[in-house]
């Protein structure tokens, strides 16, 4: 064994026995107290981050049509609500192309998890995919045991989860203390009538002071319930720059009504009510979660999720923690600089891990070079199934050992040094920053 892999093999033993903060997942479902919703090995692969490549290879659309019986689940897989097995059907169909993005981190890394937990080595799928289908559905309906199970053999000390939407937290979820929520106030900002009812029921608001009056009592209401933070997606909906509206603008547009307000007027309304967020994230002492970079599925702008739009955010808000998240990727330089930059803004490699490996190795390479440790959070698995969390660790504990034993050979780190970010960047800075 090299030095180098020495060197690993050592990083990686100790963080073993670390605590891991799994700073961002979507573990939903398969954490109700309750689970009806089983996994086979076609879902396995659909319904991970792989969707997207398949449908960039020339998977149609229309496979991923939604079911109406069954919310967050394509009608092509209905069948696993209803106890019946049409996972040869389904597989036939998703195979050829599956076939096609055999090289993509996305299917690759879900590998490490049919390893590991199934003992499945034939990546090429031969005739045996179906025991091994058999076998991961028969484990999802052991769910929440199962995902609990794998959480216990991480060492995952807390995850904190992104399953309200713009409500209140769940009450659904299994109770663990391992478990705590972050909420979206999305709703609130662009307008959304139905997503603001979660919190305020069908109350009329008919005033601007009203509609700010419930968004103080979302947030007193969600941190009493023990949210420990806020998150924005809106990213995959807008550019995420915020500028500063007068109150008046927003208030002109808020009266006219917003299902008829133009694309300007809309955007007057929901700068302003970003703002607002911030300003209540000040006040009740939350960080602020906001998605930048990579969106999910196909069809995007990528532009829009430029970090450094936040910059007047950052620059404004002092007093707000705002957790940059997916690194900003591919703006990882970018994300870096904003967490140099401001004592406020952390960067987060949630999902980045499996997004590309090489630009996760170079990003965190390059932001312990210029980012105080104490600002990074390594990794979060942002799933909604299991396995993928499982398999996102692994990757990911992988590639900050190898990261930090070649700082240990050049000699930029001692290996005290190394060890003491490993726990930082994978728990501890997470445990102080949201007073886990």
């Amino acid at each position: 064994m090299g030095r180098l892999s020495s060197l690993k093999a050592e990083i990686l033993e100790a963080m073993d026995g670390f605590r891991v903060v799994d700073h961002h997942d979507h573990l939903r479902e398969v954490l109700f107290k309750r689970c009806l919703m089983e996994i086979d090995l076609p879902f396995f692969f659909a319904r991970g981050y792989v969707r997207s490549d398949l449908v960039s290879s020339g998977l149609p659309d229309s496979f991923y049509e939604p079911s109406e019986d069954y919310p967050n689940m394509p009608k092509v897989f209905s069948y696993l609500m209803e106890g019946r097995d049409e996972s040869e059907k389904t597989w036939s169909r998703l195979k050829p192309y599956l076939e096609r993005v055999r090289n993509t981190i996305y299917y690759r890394y879900l590998l490490i998890a049919l390893r590991d937990l199934y003992g499945f080595e034939d990546e090429g799928f031969g005739e045996n995919w179906k025991e091994l289908s058999d076998k991961v559905r028969a484990k999802s309906r052991d769910n929440p045991k199962w995902a609990l199970e794998l959480m216990e053999k991480t060492n995952i000390h807390r995850v904190i989860l992104d399953v309200a939407g713009t409500g209140p937290p769940s009450t659904e979820i299994v109770e663990d203390e391992r478990f705590v929520q972050v909420v979206r106030m999305d709703g609130f900002i662009t307008g959304d009538a139905n997503a603001v009812k979660n919190f305020v029921g069908n109350e009329p608001l008919k005033t601007l002071d009203e509609y700010l009056e419930a968004l103080d009592d979302a947030f007193e209401r969600s941190v009493k319930a023990g949210v420990v933070g806020i998150k924005s997606g809106l990213a995959y909906q807008r550019v995420i720059e915020y500028r500063e509206v007068p109150r008046c603008k927003a208030e002109r547009v808020f009266k006219k009504g917003l299902e008829k307000a133009s694309l300007e007027g809309k955007r007057f309304f929901q700068d302003f009510m970003m703002h607002e967020v911030c300003k209540r994230c000040s006040e009740y002492r939350v960080p602020f979660q906001i998605h930048t970079g990579i969106q999910a599925g196909n069809y995007n702008t990528i532009r829009n999720a430029d970090p450094t739009h936040l910059t007047n955010l950052l620059r404004k808000y002092p007093d707000v923690k705002f957790d940059i998240f997916h690194g900003g990727y591919p703006y990882f330089r970018e994300a870096g600089i904003l967490a140099k930059y401001f004592p406020n803004a952390y960067v987060d490699g949630c999902w980045l891990t499996h997004i590309s490996p090489s630009a996760y190795k170079e990003a965190l390479n390059e932001w312990l070079e210029i980012v105080p440790a104490t600002k990074i959070f390594a990794w979060g698995g942002d799933h909604v199934i299991p396995e993928h969390t499982y398999a996102s660790l692994k990757l990911a504990k992988n590639l900050i050992a190898e990261v930090l034993a070649q700082k240990v050979l050049s000699g930029s780190f001692s290996m005290k040094t190394a060890l003491w970010v490993a726990g930082r960047i994978m728990g501890e800075n997470a445990v102080e920053v949201y007073g886990l």
